[in-house]
């Protein structure tokens, strides 16, 4: 049995239920482990409450047993039973691609995120296969792909609001310079390129970015916010974050000539490139 805990939001449940798939076609009897979401939650100032958003792009997990649950458990038993039952747990390092845990036959993975291709070496093709966003249909969704289809579209992404709050972590990475470079080198590898921007806050990351030829993404907000991850996968090509949200969004790009723009690193005091696809161009912040 390998139990895989989740959390996080919308691109750390994608990453993490691409390490699940890949124990499962692997053969292994894999379980979510989903107790992090409820009361047990973490709450940080200045950080939404995430919820489990899975269903909303078709996908569903085996959930493990409540006895091996992690989070909010009394006392310790459940976690005492769960080493004892399940077996030994594995950590990711550093928040980055960490080898041993494609060799993990039985035991609780957890402690990171797990995001790259790396993780998915057998089971890359079943979650882009199983990946079916729901609610696509809607006036203002089947516009902005309309727009996004007919043009040379390019996404942005730029996280701001809880980002703001975490600075230490998250800031100083894709800075302005880091998105000023990324458009004039789309500009010239694209012709006549039309520029997307999604956020959350659309209106103070237009002000920041100052460029012309933008079409602002507004309205998918809360439990709608996954729509956004739609729309980005749906341009052909893309100006990331350091986010694992729209890491998917550009992962899920199937245009084969697509030109995706990373910065160089996801979190701050950590060496963790690796998490971005061998051919997306690194481009710095400083």
């Amino acid at each position: 049995m390998i139990i895989v805990q989740f959390t996080g939001g919308l691109g750390n449940q994608l990453a993490q239920y691409g390490l699940y798939s890949e124990y499962k076609a692997r053969g292994f009897k894999t379980y979510a482990d989903l107790s992090w979401y409820g009361d047990a939650q973490p709450k940080t100032k200045g950080v939404d409450t995430r919820k489990l958003e899975l269903p909303l792009l078709g996908l569903s997990v085996d959930r493990c047993p409540s006895m091996y649950e992690y989070y909010g458990k009394e006392g310790g038993i459940n976690r005492y039973i769960r080493r004892l039952l399940v077996g030994p747990t594995y950590f990711e390092k550093d928040y980055k691609f960490t080898p041993e845990l494609l060799e993990v036959k039985k035991g609780s993975v957890m402690g990171g995120c797990f995001l790259g291709e790396q993780y998915m070496p057998n089971s890359e093709a079943i979650v882009r296969e199983t990946i079916k966003f729901t609610n696509t249909d809607t006036p203002y969704i089947n516009e902005m792909r309309e727009k996004i289809e007919s043009a040379n579209s390019v996404s942005i992404h730029m996280r701001l609001g809880d980002y703001l709050n975490l600075s230490d972590l998250y800031g100083n990475i894709c800075t302005p310079a880091y998105y000023q470079r990324a458009v004039e080198l789309i500009k010239e590898k694209v012709e006549n390129p039309t520029f997307f921007l999604f956020s959350n806050d659309v209106k103070a990351a237009a002000e920041q970015l100052g460029i012309d030829n933008i079409v602002p993404v507004e309205g998918n907000t809360g439990d709608k916010s996954y729509l956004d991850m739609y729309l980005m996968s749906k341009c052909k090509h893309n100006i990331i974050a350091n986010s694992t949200f729209s890491w998917w969004g550009a992962w899920l790009n199937d245009n084969k000539d697509k030109t995706v723009c990373c910065p160089t690193t996801l979190l701050n005091g950590y060496d963790n490139g690796s998490v971005y696809c061998k051919d997306w161009i690194r481009i710095k912040g400083d």
